[in-house]
């Protein structure tokens, strides 16, 4: 008897909460990745499960918000297909407090019925910048060393992040050459530059009028898209951002909504964003990161 993706994810998640035990059993209802991978070898090592995260008291919006990360890890989410693909990573906001994780599990089932692997990256929080851009550089790398096992094209690895999390992938996106730790494995022989980067609404860009220092801008950043509304609190951010790549000669392609606020994910059709993702698609098949093929196969679930 042949078992769906959803079957043979479940069976993964059930097997999954026997391992690691009640620190994420909380997870469990958003948890849908059929493959948890630690980060660095010091926490494969260890038997403690409790740095994977606890969640925050439910705020009653459907959302699960978890903090006190300090064993870092990607949730693996494959597309279907024989046919070697692309891999997003994707990075959930919080202010680097929390990680508001199901956004990205929504988005993460979108981008495989699309032909796109992805990643949910648990960097470490709360309040810890530095330790989150090792995670991510580690994360990228990891990912492209594994490319061949889990059916990659090694070329076509990108992130993917929203609010705190678009801050993180624009830093990895435009200082990928910033040693910030040693090597611990073969892994980290493996370059940590994403090949294209989509930064969702992204959070503390700037520094009143000028951009943060933390972003090395320079014509060598790979392929940028960015979406927000202009009515969220972070947009000039966003704004200097995008000059910035502009003035740099990197290739940046720009959507802002009019109206949609912060912290918007995928959204009913009647919704002012609601063709953020179809504009995304259109990008991808531009930069050459989907075939038109791909597109063409996927399910319509409007």
């Amino acid at each position: 008897m042949k078992t769906s993706g959803t079957g043979r994810r479940m069976v993964f998640i059930l097997c999954g909460i026997a391992f690691w035990g009640p620190a994420v059993i909380a997870n469990a209802n958003e948890e849908k990745a059929i493959q948890i991978i630690k980060l660095w070898p010091k926490d494969v090592a260890s038997q403690d499960h409790e740095g994977m995260g606890t969640p925050k008291p439910d705020r009653g919006d459907g959302h699960i918000r978890l903090t006190n990360i300090s064993q870092p890890s990607l949730r693996y989410f494959p597309a279907s297909g024989k046919k070697r693909g692309p891999a997003v990573i994707l990075c959930p906001g919080g202010g680097y407090n929390y990680l508001v994780t199901t956004k990205m599990t929504l988005i993460a089932e979108w981008l495989n019925d699309h032909g796109i692997s992805a990643f949910i990256l648990h960097y470490r929080v709360p309040k810890k910048r530095k330790d989150a851009f090792q995670d991510i550089q580690r994360a990228v790398r990891i990912v492209r060393s594994r490319a061949s096992e889990w059916n990659i094209d090694p070329s076509r690895i990108g992130v993917m992040g929203s609010s705190a999390g678009g801050h993180l992938s624009a830093r990895v996106s435009t200082s990928f050459n910033v040693k910030t730790y040693e090597a611990v494995d073969e892994s980290d022989g493996f370059r940590c530059k994403p090949d294209f980067t989509v930064l969702l609404y992204p959070a503390y860009m700037n520094k009143g009028k000028e951009l943060s220092k933390e972003f090395a801008v320079s014509n060598k950043i790979s392929p940028t898209l960015i979406v927000t509304a202009k009515d969220d609190g972070f947009f000039p951010g966003s704004q200097i951002y995008a000059n910035a790549l502009k003035e740099a000669g990197a290739s940046v392609r720009v959507h802002f909504f009019e109206k949609g606020g912060h912290g918007f994910s995928l959204r009913p059709k009647h919704h002012p964003l609601s063709t953020w993702p179809d504009l995304c698609l259109q990008w991808f098949r531009d930069m050459k990161i989907i075939e038109q093929a791909e597109q063409e196969n996927a399910p319509d679930k409007k």
